[in-house]
């Protein structure tokens, strides 16, 4: 079973990866225009084009999310990204005595650990554009997820090497029934600890004496470390009809984030949810379950029920994106490694 975004029919994923500078770009790219919304509850939010995605907003679609290693001159990686949007033609044309295209394009960055190697290229927008496909997403160090990590909160050796751990881009699906498919790619570069449901450390801030540090254990040094962000893109197939009630799902799947990083939405992170709809599925609640046909506000109900859905998708995505990394050596990180978790 396809378990990535590419099991929504006319969505397509590509990567830009970039393992010797440890940076990339993940391209999500529609058949058709997609209604988007978009929550930023981090402190420091790097994103493009996303006033045009809040609900008070007229929708008039997107074309596609991008999210992009590099920090800030990541989004330059949006020029290269709608420049082979409009070669393609395949954003909404400008009638007139020219032919112009007019790709609506929206996505964020995460300060990747590729920021002190190399200077970031946006012609990796393009590049992932072009490697887009409908098989199911690769994960792992690729893309955006290539230099990305968890647990960066307190450095070692008096602050001078990350005690980082790798991380990637992870995938996760729910299937609710019915037909309606809920979906989630997450790049994870978290501040925090990634905590698994039983409260143990999957993957996060090592320790030079026990495994890993503790946030609630170090208040009294603090790294301050920029380099952070967790990004998720959510995917299903039902109809929610209005902006608002895509709005709720996206604030609803940022849940999943919360049960899966500590600390998150720090002042030192960017974390932010896309959610989209391909729309196929018109209402196949009242259509299945018959429980919805006695409930007055049944579209408040089915909202919930796929934002329950989708903070489950979003918490394993980000489970996936440590378990699908792979070691990488570094040499301004402790013992000169940013190990996974399969290694450490």
């Amino acid at each position: 079973m396809n378990n990535t975004l590419t099991a929504l029919s006319g969505i397509k994923v590509g990567h830009a990866t970039h393992l010797d500078t440890l940076t990339g770009c993940t391209v999500i790219l529609f058949d058709k225009q997609c209604t988007v919304s978009y929550k930023g509850y981090g402190g420091a939010v790097g994103a493009f084009n996303t006033e045009a995605l809040r609900v008070d907003k007229t929708d008039y679609g997107m074309a596609g999310i991008f999210i992009s290693g590099g920090s800030y001159t990541g989004l330059m990686s949006a020029a290269e990204i709608m420049e082979c949007m409009r070669q393609d033609k395949v954003s909404p044309q400008v009638s007139g005595d020219v032919t112009v295209y007019n790709p609506a394009l929206t996505g964020a960055i995460v300060y990747d650990q590729g920021m002190r190697l190399a200077p970031f290229d946006p012609k990796y927008g393009g590049e992932a554009y072009r490697n887009a496909s409908r098989n199911p997403v690769e994960r792992g160090n690729v893309g955006a997820g290539t230099g990305v990590s968890v647990g960066k909160f307190r450095w070692l050796e008096q602050g001078t090497l990350t005690g980082a751990m790798k991380a990637g881009v992870g995938c996760a699906r729910v299937d609710i029934g019915g037909g309606i498919i809920v979906t989630a790619l997450s790049v994870v570069n978290a501040l925090g600890n990634v905590i698994l449901p039983d409260g143990n450390i999957l993957a996060g801030n090592r320790d030079e004496v026990q495994k890993f540090k503790m946030y609630d254990d170090v208040v009294d040094f603090v790294s301050g470390d920029p380099s952070n962000t967790t990004i998720t893109v959510v995917g299903t197939n039902i109809d929610l009809k209005a902006k608002e009630h895509y709005d709720r799902l996206a604030h609803l799947a940022s849940h999943g984030q919360i049960r899966a990083i500590n600390p998150v939405n720090t002042s030192a992170d960017g974390d932010s949810i896309f959610v989209f709809s391909t729309a196929e599925l018109k209402d196949p609640f009242n259509e299945h379950i018959d429980l919805f046909k006695q409930v007055k506000d049944d579209i408040n109900v089915q909202v919930d029920i796929i934002g329950n859905a989708a903070a489950r998708a979003v918490q394993q995505s980000i489970y996936d994106a440590c378990y699908e990394a792979k070691t990488v050596t570094f040499t301004q990180a402790y013992g000169g490694i940013i190990p996974s978790c399969e290694d450490y």
